[in-house]
């Protein structure tokens, strides 16, 4: 039984219903017999006859069940990607309540599970390297805050997070010292500086780490894309409005990138004393909120750690997700570009029982761009009332990409901010200038 390519959708407002049974992904169509059974069980939870049910209504259908079978029931909202393709509207729709209502979701996506469990392994594998051979790309030694870092040389709010990792970033190739673009003083802007470096790959311990993670982030950064334009549909902004200026449309080298980055994270177990407590720090990381566009995050199947802080303060546990799911949430660069109306949540994630890995890419626009609204908060309609949650006390919300991501990078990395940039001061708000007489 064929099932049509184009979807004509059943609504945003699907009612969650119990799994029923492991199902394929929704971009293969079940075979005849199992489709059949599936077509009946639709029929009569919408209590319609099977001859008015097109079989495009049937599979868009499918697509929610299969959502809510694979993540477990997550407490988070559970989104497919493969119905942006076949009825955008519905899932712009889908998409922009969740990330008004709670700024986070879960994304079953279509990048094959050969890559994103390449990308986890040949992060397992870095990770159980001594540490002298982690040390031989320690990103204390160049400006651009990329690099190994190994426990506690980075905080959250002034406290030491449990975990290492690695941080890469954008490479500008010829693009990197050609910006033109200077501050109103005439002076270079300093967040340029995250321009110049290339990223530190251990290709002398580990050459097979590079293409694994260069594979992962090129497939996660075009479903970026695909989310950006879903968002801007969702708000009524044509995705063919947003400036080249703002992000890159092209591929290659034609246009400088945007400035995305990304981190291998390695979250160990907290190490017991003697009378089994625990003697370090028991988060990976402390509460937060993003300060990108958005972020997607690729993590272990077995551990997860990570929680959400919801909008009457309490804090939820994101669960496990396989390889074919990521965990994406907004930042505060979109909620700038909603007028609020997006939501940069706060988040922070548990040490583990058991190691976890975690590969979060941070979406963004171009380094130079300075992001204002685009929409008008007030023409929306709005689910979202009496927040009480977490906020950094001091934090300026910066509409230019390359400071408000330097402010991120000085703040959680403050040797290498002091020993490679000694001529710049950050304030109690973020805000980053020249000292003085320099």
């Amino acid at each position: 039984m064929p099932f049509a390519e184009k979807i004509c959708g059943i609504g945003p407002n699907v009612a969650p219903v119990e799994k029923l049974s492991a199902r394929p992904s929704p971009s293969q169509p079940p075979d005849d017999d199992e489709g059949a059974v599936e077509i009946l069980l639709v029929c009569s939870y919408l209590s319609v006859p099977t001859c008015l049910l097109s079989a495009a209504v049937v599979f868009s259908f499918l697509a929610v069940l299969h959502c809510s079978s694979s993540t477990k029931m997550s407490p988070l909202p559970v989104l497919n990607l493969h119905l942006q393709r076949t009825n955008p509207t519905l899932f712009s729709k889908q998409l922009v309540k969740a990330c008004h209502e709670i700024g986070f979701f879960l994304l079953e996506h279509d990048l094959p599970n050969s890559i994103c469990e390449r990308a986890l392994s040949e992060t397992r594998l870095f990770f159980q390297k001594p540490l002298e051979q982690k040390m031989s790309i320690y990103y204390g030694h160049e400006p651009s805050f990329r690099g190994y870092m190994p426990m506690g040389v980075e905080n959250t709010e002034g406290k030491t997070d449990g975990r290492e990792q690695i941080e890469y970033a954008a490479e500008y190739g010829k693009w990197k010292n050609s910006s033109g673009r200077c501050n109103h003083n005439g002076e270079e802007h300093f967040y340029h500086r995250l321009r110049v470096a290339e990223n530190p790959w251990p290709d002398t311990i580990q050459p097979s780490l590079r293409p694994a993670i260069n594979d992962y982030v090129d497939g996660v950064l075009k479903i970026g894309d695909q989310l950006r334009d879903a968002l801007c549909l969702g708000m009524g902004i044509d995705p063919s409005h947003l400036s080249d200026s703002m992000f890159r449309k092209t591929s290659g080298d034609e246009q400088e990138p945007n400035f995305w980055s990304m981190k291998l994270v390695s979250y160990p177990p907290p190490v017991k004393t003697t009378n089994n407590s625990a003697s370090d720090t028991e988060y990976g990381v402390g509460a937060h909120a993003d300060s990108n566009f958005l972020t997607m995050i690729l993590q272990d199947a077995k551990n997860s750690g990570l929680q959400v802080q919801t909008i009457d303060g309490k804090w939820i546990d994101v669960p496990p997700t396989p390889a074919n799911v990521l965990i994406c949430n907004i930042g505060e660069l979109a909620q700038i570009f909603s007028g609020g109306y997006l939501m940069a949540t706060p988040h922070r994630v548990l040490r583990p029982q058991d190691s976890r890995i975690s590969l979060p890419v941070f979406y963004n626009p171009k380094l130079d761009h300075v992001m204002e609204s685009m929409v008008n908060p007030e023409e929306l309609i709005w689910n979202r009332q009496g927040q009480n949650q977490w906020l950094r006390k001091e934090n300026t919300l910066m509409g230019s990409v390359g400071e408000n991501s330097f402010k991120s990078l000085a703040r959680s990395h403050a040797e290498v901010f002091k020993r490679h940039h000694g001529d710049l001061q950050i304030l109690g708000d973020g805000r980053i200038q020249l000292k003085k007489n320099t």
